[in-house]
């Protein structure tokens, strides 16, 4: 089974949510900074759910998902 990172990407800031493979809500919605510290807080809180097989779902925004699309 797999877990979901759903993203909703913005021009410097998105959304975020972790959601398992049985819908239940692992890290509930916040926003982010398109910044290394926020992307790794936000790989911190997911390394702590200690969590196999992880998919980073997001949409093809121009070039506003490539900060995040690098880091993950």
């Amino acid at each position: 089974m797999c877990n979901c990172l759903a993203i909703d990407v913005a021009k410097s800031k998105s959304m975020v949510t972790l959601i398992s493979s049985c819908g239940e809500v692992l890290i509930d919605p916040y926003e982010i900074n398109h910044s290394i510290k926020d992307f790794s807080n936000l790989l911190n809180r997911i390394n702590k759910l200690k969590l196999e097989n992880i998919s980073v779902i997001m949409e093809s925004t121009g070039v506003y998902h490539r900060p995040i699309e690098r880091f993950f």
